[in-house]
């Protein structure tokens, strides 16, 4: 953590070989012996699509994009904030010398929220109702606290306005990150032992596999049949609703594809850790559901996160946050039909998950039966900017108990819910 920390050398070519390096250097410091082949490779594993059947299923039926890229080889909110600001206000970690503070108190920088709502166009942001707080108005709370309380609703307010025919221009929506959390995170710090048995003999790994991913692809799916199940003539529906589905950053999992230059969101130079931000950050998976987007549609095209500022800056004519987002690209691209799909022609794939606890909602329920199990590195960020706003001097907690003490004394009331009140 010294100057100038992992930053190549001037002229380096980037080859992403950093994954399995990374892997094999801290293998060697826990285990003092060198990893074999079979060992290393499972720093290049994934899912297989029976996994994870809906966001397996979206891609082949609908759009993928093979080339869009998270906003900065870094953390979740740095990516985050990019996602609907354009800028990091020149952060690359999630932490600082001062914990999460300088998210609390850093620039005031206008998102795309702020821009629709100057040209009176509708937005929400949906979040789950257990949770209590969004992660997206904490990030940005200089410039969205004076919306928590109008513009921010829980789900069951998004099925309403689904159902309803009520869904606002922009809609966005946070998985729950806290407790029963789907997310697709592995919880923080919670290691336990895993053997793999085959030819070569029994090969032992370690990992944080106290999480379930297929509860991420169950909340795609609940997103996905509201969408499609929409009827409501004359209002918004699932003919005129584009659903588009991505990931704040890569969370360290492998890809070949190393990351292109970018422009810097401003001329301020070099930000946090000296980086320049003339580089975009790691790809993410990035699906458009629309009735005017074909089957088997694959776009090469350059995406990143300001690509979603951009478009919503065309379709209503709002000018530019800033240079980052000016220069993406839309996703027009995804639009290649000229008669609709009918949704009754839609796939309807069937997530595999299956909560461990039948209470799921019932954040009480589950805290009384996992107290000590431990968060994940965003729930904890998400109580630590909880805690930098109303209490800084507060221990951040990190595990379900103290999370949802936490949350219940902080977070109650600071968001609107369905019925309007906090």
């Amino acid at each position: 953590m010294r100057p100038p920390f992992n930053t190549p050398p001037l002229g380096a070519t980037a080859d992403n070989s950093g994954f399995v390096r990374d892997f094999v250097i801290n293998f060697r410091l826990q285990r003092r012996t060198d990893p074999t082949p079979q060992e290393y490779r499972v720093a290049m594993g994934g899912f297989s699509p029976a996994q994870l059947p809906v966001i397996s299923t979206l891609p082949r039926e609908f759009a993928v994009y093979d080339r869009w890229f998270c906003a900065v080889p870094s953390q979740t909110f740095c990516n985050r904030m990019f996602f609907h600001a354009s800028t990091s206000n020149g952060f690359v970690t999630n932490q600082g010398g001062d914990g999460f503070y300088k998210w609390i108190t850093g620039p005031a920088a206008p998102t795309i929220f702020n821009r629709l709502d100057e040209a009176g166009i509708s937005w929400r942001v949906y979040y789950d109702a257990t949770q209590l707080v969004s992660l997206t108005g904490m990030v940005h709370a200089p410039v969205l606290h004076q919306y928590w309380k109008t513009n921010f609703r829980d789900m069951d307010q998004f099925h309403a306005d689904v159902e309803n025919g009520d869904l606002p221009a922009y809609s966005f929506i946070e998985p729950r990150m806290v407790i029963n959390h789907n997310d697709m995170h592995p919880p923080f710090g919670a290691v336990r032992e895993t053997t793999i048995e085959d030819g070569g003999g029994s090969h032992h790994f370690y990992n944080s596999a106290l999480s379930d991913v297929r509860a991420g692809d169950a909340l795609v799916q609940e997103v996905y049949d509201a969408i499609r199940k929409s009827r409501t003539p004359g209002k918004s529906n699932a003919m005129n609703t584009a659903l588009v589905l991505t990931f704040d950053e890569h969370g360290g999992t492998y890809d070949h594809v190393p990351p292109p230059a970018a422009t810097p969101p401003d001329r301020s130079g070099a930000g946090e850790m000296g980086f320049l931000f003339d580089r975009l950050g790691v790809r993410v998976p990035a699906i458009v559901v629309s009735a005017y987007t074909a089957q088997n549609t694959v776009i090469h095209d350059e995406m990143h996160h300001g690509s979603v500022i951009n478009t919503l800056c065309r379709q209503h004519g709002l000018k530019p946050l800033t240079l980052r987002d000016q220069n993406a690209n839309p996703i027009f691209n995804a639009v290649n039909l000229t008669a609709p799909r009918q949704p009754y022609t839609w796939p309807q794939p069937k997530a595999l998950y299956i909560p461990t606890n039948p209470e799921e909602k019932d954040a009480a329920a589950t805290v009384q039966a996992h107290r000590h199990r431990p968060l994940t590195s965003p729930a904890q960020g998400l109580l630590g900017l909880l805690l930098a706003r109303f209490d800084p001097g507060a221990k951040a907690p990190k595990t379900y108990g103290e999370a949802y003490d936490a949350i219940r004394l902080y977070g109650k009331g600071l968001f609107g819910t369905r019925d309007g009140e906090g």
